[in-house]
């Protein structure tokens, strides 16, 4: 237990020591104005009223409170402080995937898994910048954590309460609303049974009921109700595309028509997204095989193991052959994990990011939330090669 203890602190150091270290050079190269943040910064400067009023609908608006209250805490708009708390989060997102590795793996692959974890290059880049990557990996790690210790079949209290949190994670980053509907079929697919089923119906009711608050605090403040946020139309077309140039510029091609079509109603905060949606619907209606092949193509290109530019060659090498070797260990561990039902709610994220992001607008950014399994899952696959496979403890 107490050789346990300090391999876990030892986890701690090397992975805050990791995210220090990118931090400082990330600094030094001057990063965030080079590659570019969203607007959470501008939001929470309107929440405390450093700036003039303004919607904060646009995204979903969990982490905009939270950079809020980082500003607070140290009284200015801060940057660094808000990295500086993005690192202990991603050293405590580290944790809480080590935590869950030990209860699923073997006891060498668990180990495995934690010391890749904290070494690795996705998790530690999205550690140092001002999105909400890190708050979101901490959520998300006490989520799988708390349905693993929850048990088979689930209660249905722990089930509404995991819900709850399910919902707050969806209003830090909405890629998991519709999560769910994939992790109950990918519960009952793994069992073969129904059993349990009103503690799903309670988790879903559960998750729907953050998103619902702040609906009704968006009636009662900008007369609409807005769930999550007003983005969804616009990052809909956004990404439905599959050309390169294409992606590029349609932002600005799509702030122009904005400006042209007169869009931006300050009385019609859904105008802008309701617009695109319709735009992406006239589009798979006029061309439906078209539509088909960027929905299968953006699939692959979720998955695809190289980054795009704005990053330099080597950069795009190096992350191409690391996601490589981490796909093809992955690969060996699924096998391996095969039939395990603790991993179900793992293969229902997969199948609900991937299904999504063929869809919506995609970049490597987006296959974070899945990065802590597929190291795991690397983990266990390079044990099985090695011959350090150990039973399950």
């Amino acid at each position: 237990m107490r050789s346990e203890r300090r391999f876990f602190v030892g986890v701690a150091l090397l992975a805050l020591a990791a995210r220090v270290a990118a931090l400082l050079v990330w600094e030094a190269a001057g990063l965030s104005e080079r590659l570019g943040y969203d607007p959470y910064p501008y939001y929470a400067k309107v929440l405390l009223g450093w700036l003039p009023p303004a919607p904060v609908i646009i995204h979903p608006p969990v982490y905009s409170f939270w950079v809020a209250g980082v500003f607070a805490a140290v009284r200015a708009p801060s940057h660094l402080a808000v990295q500086c708390v993005n690192v202990v989060l991603g050293t405590a997102a580290v944790l809480l995937f080590a935590l869950w590795a030990r209860r699923v793996l073997p006891s060498t692959a668990s180990r495995v898994a934690a010391l890749w974890l904290a070494l690795d290059p996705l998790l530690g880049y999205f550690s140092v910048q001002l999105q909400s990557e890190p708050l979101f990996m901490v959520l998300l790690g006490v989520f799988v954590l708390g349905l693993d210790a929850a048990g088979d079949p689930l209660s249905p209290k722990r089930g509404f309460a995991l819900g709850v949190l399910g919902g707050v994670m969806s209003l830090t980053r909405s890629v998991t609303l519709f999560y769910p509907a994939f992790l109950a079929g990918a519960v009952v697919w793994a069992r073969r049974s129904l059993r349990g089923w009103p503690a799903w119906l309670l988790l879903a009711a559960g998750w729907g009921a953050a998103p619902a608050l702040w609906g009704v605090r968006n009636v009662v403040k900008h007369g609409q109700f807005i769930p999550i946020a007003t983005n969804g139309g616009w990052t809909l077309w956004e990404g439905f595309t599959l050309d390169r140039e294409e992606v590029r510029r349609r932002p600005y091609d799509m702030r122009e028509e904005v400006e042209r079509l007169g869009l931006a109603d300050p009385a019609d905060f859904n105008k802008v997204g309701v617009y695109y949606l319709q735009k992406t619907k006239d589009f798979v209606r006029a061309e439906p095989l078209a539509a088909l092949r960027i929905v299968v193509g953006k699939a692959f290109l979720f998955w695809r193991p190289w980054v795009y530019d704005p990053y330099p060659p080597a950069a795009r090498w190096a992350a191409g052959l690391y996601f490589s070797a981490l796909f093809v260990l992955a690969l060996v561990g699924a096998w391996e994990a095969r039939g395990d039902p603790r991993w179900a709610p793992v293969w229902g994220l997969m199948a609900n990011l991937t299904a999504l992001h063929a869809v919506f607008f995609t970049s490597l950014r987006y296959r974070t939330p899945l990065e802590p399994f597929l190291v795991c899952l690397a983990a266990l696959g390079l044990c099985r090669l090695t011959g350090r496979a150990a039973a399950a403890e």
